[in-house]
């Protein structure tokens, strides 16, 4: 086997063995993972801001450090700032923004060892779930190139399953960790809201971290973002807890509810419902409790409030990146759907959104209520499998409504609850397709998730299916 396919047949942990052992420098590590983005991203799209200079530089003159995942190669999603760097968000508006700091998140990244080898593309301000944006194009999924990676954080899945990175930021406001890991078979992981810094857009829907290939490189990411800041406004987790070393444990025998399609609210296709019959049957065989039920909640409801409140939240977004850009926000500079939700959102009053706040939440809570007698739900994560790029492009918010009644009828629910939840690569269509499975868990109970994730990855491993992919 030669370096290279060593490389592509090791989860990010395992290279940084071969680091630590002295089989390989950082410097060649970041060398091989330029050279796969020169080779890949003009078939993917995946990355838009390359920073190979700065990253070379970085691995000649890394020292050896302890940390886990010192001198690692890694991506981070254009929504966040980088010293430096252009920071477009994906958008027109501010196409020739250079940041000039990177943010906290970025910085805890920074500071374990990672080495930032660019930016990954976005929907505009991360607002849909493909990632098509006018300013660089649309990213394209590595296992069928006519179909989308997902989003928002698609840039960052293609990068992953395709071989650029052994992992890579992402982030989640209604999905955008595991609607991509699921488009693209890989790990992805929401955390718990409080488990880290909490957004100040959106009503804290919105939460950091990755997409990876296996579940132990997500548990090590988690444990460097975790913990909140001396000025958070609401209390965070304690986070003494070694996700690292927790997600190597036993889940013990779990009491799992079945959802397939929130008790008939929703339709999902024959291959989605195959893939969650088939997880069903294998946490069966694992030795868990496994019950189809729904929780009693009114999804039309949730969907039109949680529409709205993203719309107010997306709006205020618009003003302040214009602000901070210099530039007024326009239709010459915005995107049709998000001018339409900067015009819609600026015409909220705010007796409208507050409503749309607390019926949302009544929402949530009965959600919530689950837990009493289950310890995670499993959903599909999408209602289809990945569907062809282009084909949910939309002018207006209605085109959001559909999406997430036709397309995206699982995932926001964990951001308004703030559990934590994650996309498990389980399934493959018969034209080799990924589909992921979904679960839900306890809010702050992120450790019994990554170990039933490290179970059914010993059960029905998945790092193989990479190494299938051909472009």
């Amino acid at each position: 086997m030669t370096l290279t396919q060593t490389i592509q047949s090791l989860d990010a942990l395992g290279q940084k063995r071969l680091i630590d052992q002295g089989e390989i420098t950082p410097l060649e590590l970041t060398e091989h993972y330029i050279n796969q983005i020169k080779e890949l991203n003009p078939k993917l799209n995946a990355v838009v801001h390359p920073m190979f200079e700065d990253a070379l530089a970085k691995a000649e003159n890394h020292a050896k450090g302890p940390g886990t995942l010192n001198g690692l190669p890694y991506l981070i999603k254009d929504l966040n700032s980088v010293k430096g760097h252009p920071a477009t968000n994906g958008s027109k508006l501010l196409k020739d923004f250079i940041a000039p700091e990177s943010d906290m998140l970025v910085n805890r990244f920074e500071q374990a060892g990672l080495n930032f080898l660019g930016k990954t593309n976005t929907p505009e301000f991360g607002f849909l779930p493909t990632t098509e944006p006018e300013l660089f194009g649309p990213t394209k999924n590595p296992w069928d190139l006519d179909l989308s990676p997902g989003g928002s954080s698609g840039g960052a899945a293609a990068a992953v399953a395709s071989g650029m990175v052994p992992f890579a930021h992402a982030s989640d406001g209604g999905g955008s960790i595991r609607i991509p890991a699921s488009c693209c078979g890989l790990f992805g992981m929401k955390p718990s809201r409080g488990r880290m810094p909490y957004a100040p857009y959106i009503d804290q829907l919105s939460v950091n971290h990755a997409v990876t290939k296996s579940v132990r490189d997500s548990a090590a990411l988690l444990d460097i973002l975790k913990g909140g800041t001396p000025t958070e406004l609401y209390p965070t987790f304690n986070n003494q807890e070694d996700f690292l070393a927790e997600s190597q444990k036993e889940p013990g025998k779990l009491r799992i509810a079945v959802a397939p399609d929130w008790g008939g609210q929703v339709s999902i296709d024959e291959d989605s419902r195959q893939a969650i019959n088939q997880t069903a049957k294998l946490l069966e065989d694992l030795g868990h409790e496994v019950e189809s039920t729904s929780p009693n909640f009114d999804f039309k409801t949730f969907t039109e409030q949680f529409i709205k409140d993203w719309v107010a939240g997306g709006s205020v977004i618009i003003k302040h990146l214009g602000f901070i850009s210099g530039k007024t926000p326009s239709a010459e500079n915005l995107e049709a759907i998000s001018y339409d939700v900067f015009k819609k959102g600026t015409e909220m009053t705010a007796l409208e959104y507050e409503e749309a706040r607390v019926l949302l939440h009544f929402e949530a809570k009965k959600i919530l209520s689950i837990f009493s007698s289950y310890d995670m739900i499993l959903t599909p994560v999408l209602n289809s499998k990945p569907v062809k790029t282009g084909s949910l492009n939309g002018t207006d918010i209605d085109s959001m409504y559909r999406n997430m009644v036709d397309y995206v009828s699982f995932t926001p629910i964990a951001n308004v609850t703030g559990q934590p939840a994650m996309s498990v690569p389980l399934y493959w269509t018969n034209e080799g397709v990924p589909i992921g499975s979904h679960f839900m868990g306890r809010l702050g109970d992120e450790a019994t998730l990554f170990q039933l994730a490290h179970q059914l990855e010993q059960a029905q491993p998945w790092m193989e299916q990479y190494l299938k992919i051909k472009l």
